[in-house]
């Protein structure tokens, strides 16, 4: 047997949306870490933005308050809140569906490469450390021999 090379970052990307609701099978460490991070950075990015543009928004509006229009302003400022909210849950929704089911997918098969079940990751729904065990039980080499979840995509017979 022989181990074939690591997916690249591009390669991991284009494997998990390729793979997007596939939860069966298995997954290399390359895969499922290029994967991880690039959610990670999507994530950050996105959630950034939303709390730039928040700030920026509340900055420009707090600027031109007097006791005299202080009611106006503080209705504007619940508008600005449910909009704000409005937009904060458009793009939690959009992240879950771009980002987080691939993940999961991709996670699932990474514990199938270790002879795990995928619902472990039912863990995740424990608040804090739940999510941890699943994560940290991934970080080791996959079974080279095939398992009950298919065979190995990392050793290959020569």
């Amino acid at each position: 047997m022989t181990a074939t090379k690591s997916m690249s970052f591009m390669e991991a990307i284009k494997a998990c949306y390729a793979k997007y609701f596939t939860f069966s099978g298995r997954a290399r460490r390359s895969e499922f870490w290029w994967f991880y991070l690039f959610s990670s950075i999507v994530n950050w990015i996105v959630m950034g933005c939303i709390r730039h543009f928040h700030t920026a928004a509340a900055e420009a509006f707090k600027d031109n308050i007097t006791l005299d229009n202080l009611s106006a302003k503080m209705a504007e400022a619940e508008a600005l809140d449910s909009k704000y909210l409005t937009f904060y849950i458009i793009a939690m929704v959009v992240l879950l569906i771009v980002t987080t089911i691939p993940l999961l997918a991709a996670h699932a098969r990474r514990l199938h490469d270790i002879g795990k079940s995928g619902h472990l990751l039912w863990l995740t729904l424990i608040c804090g450390i739940g999510y941890l065990i699943p994560l940290f039980m991934v970080i080791k080499d996959g079974d080279p021999q095939p398992n009950q979840y298919g065979e190995s995509p990392k050793f290959k017979e020569e």
